[in-house]
């Protein structure tokens, strides 16, 4: 069981400093106590631990209180302007003005800029209408479910499948890859404190032939049971890809790690001791059930599905991107794909295909889904090594508007989205953020904005051309 996020709670007033012309029943009867206050977020809240005073506490008091559980702590949230003591902890800060409770001078909302404090707005009176003030609640809630975002990332132990370990042979960054992964991997532990556990290819390689022939074929009945379609590809390539699942799933429980990501495709393709099936229907299956799986040991990718899951409560689609300037579109295509795009009971249709530039009924099986169209979706992708995350937003569109041929274009499955392409193509940065983007069905652009600012990273709008200055 996961430990509840811990967020240090302080008031800076009693909420009643400025109460206009009402007498003491009135200020009974229509102003917010603190209390009243912390506990409307309580309930919106589930899974954090409030500690702290609902009392007014002095700033001295408070910043040696965090000083003193500062090793237990993953957050700070403050009715009133936080004090440089606080700053200085290094805690992700939560700054809320009380409306009505005390004047905004002492908000010095320019100053918090490269800092990571995120501010709000709550009075202590409720709205005239009624909607008003619970949507404020919620609005302050889902940035505190950030800070629990990544103190939930402490607890991600990674299975790195790779010969090239830690992060494989793919996004390994331009330059000395020593130097590289040394900031990656330090930069990691700075900000999340998840882990990474490496294996060989050749254990898996070799525990696939060890699996069950019965047990292999269950997997593959459901995947085909659920496919509307099987092209250019068949039961026994089916299984092959059910036994490299179960493997997956046996090295995840032998080495305590709770998501997965494997060299794949390529890479598979020529091992030394032979074809290892693809992985796409195994990733669909660990997305579509909570569990981060990324193909390529794309690290940068599997902690920005990650984190997108922990935020959004829906698994992404990650592949790699492409801009078509003349439609307007952005592409991002891969072979693997949760079943699931909404994080709910909700299903996409999916066919079992081959896997693309090998021949047919060969290389195991993998995925082409089907996913929602006309739908706002966020890309997103974050840098470890850079300390950046990047986000555009846009509208799923139908790729067979463009292409006769959509479904046999290099990935099997692959979603348009209609943004601004001219200013992707000015903030095209492949060196920080190399060839992939992670895709979630919704509007989540603030939410990763508000995310940057909480970890310390620069936050890049791939989609907003740059103001020249």
């Amino acid at each position: 069981m996961c430990e509840k996020t811990k967020v240090y709670v302080m008031f800076r007033s009693s909420g009643l400093d400025h109460r206009g012309a009402w007498d003491a029943r009135d200020i009974e009867q229509k102003v917010m106590t603190n209390e009243g206050m912390l506990s409307e977020l309580e309930k919106r809240c589930e899974g954090v631990e409030f500690v702290g005073e609902t009392n007014p506490i002095r700033v001295e008091s408070a910043i040696e209180s965090v000083r003193n559980l500062q090793e237990e702590l993953n957050g700070i949230l403050i009715f009133g302007p936080p004090s440089g003591g606080l700053i200085e902890t290094g805690l992700p800060i939560i700054s809320v003005f009380p409306m009505w409770g005390m004047w905004m001078a002492g908000f010095d909302f320019k100053g918090y800029e490269g800092r990571n404090i995120l501010t709000d707005c709550l009075p202590v009176v409720r709205d005239l209408e009624e909607s008003v003030f619970p949507a404020r609640i919620a609005g302050l809630a889902k940035k505190i479910k950030l800070i629990q975002a990544v103190s939930k990332m402490r607890n991600l132990r990674i299975l790195s499948i790779t010969d090239r370990p830690v992060l494989g042979s793919y996004e390994t960054g331009f330059g000395d890859r020593k130097e590289y992964e040394k900031v990656f991997l330090d930069n990691l532990e700075e900000t999340f404190g998840s882990k990474i556990t490496t294996t060989t290819q050749e254990e898996m390689f070799d525990n696939i032939q060890e699996v069950k022939e019965k047990e292999a074929e269950k997997i593959a009945k459901m995947w085909i049971d659920g496919t509307e379609g099987i092209k250019d590809t068949n039961e026994a390539e089916i299984v092959r890809s059910a036994r490299l699942y179960l493997v997956m799933k046996e090295l995840m429980e032998k080495y305590d790690c709770n998501a997965i990501t494997t060299e794949g495709y390529g890479v598979f393709a020529g091992y030394r001791k032979g074809n290892i099936p693809s992985q796409g229907l195994a990733s669909s299956q660990f997305c579509t059930d909570g569990i981060t799986a990324t193909s390529e040991c794309l690290i940068n990718s599997l902690l920005t599905q990650q984190l997108g899951f922990y935020i959004t409560g829906r698994p992404s689609f990650n592949g790699d991107y492409i801009i078509d300037p003349f439609y307007n579109v952005a592409i991002i295509g891969h072979c693997e794909c949760p079943f699931n795009p909404y994080g709910d009971e909700r299903r996409a249709s999916y066919v079992i295909r081959n896997l693309p530039r090998l021949k047919k009924y060969e290389g195991g099986a993998c995925v082409q889904v089907n996913l929602p169209l006309d739908e706002t979706v966020t890309a997103a992708k974050i840098s470890m090594y850079d300390k950046k995350i990047s986000v555009f937003t846009g509208t799923a569109v139908s790729g067979r508007k463009f292409f006769e041929d959509w479904e046999m274009l290099a990935c099997r499955t692959k979603l348009a989205i209609e943004t601004d392409t001219k200013a992707l193509r000015e903030n095209l940065d492949w060196r920080t953020f190399a060839s992939h983007r992670a895709v979630f069905y919704g509007d989540f652009r603030e939410e990763i904005k508000n995310l940057a600012t909480l970890i310390g990273f620069e936050v890049v709008e791939e989609d907003r051309v740059k103001s020249k200055e």
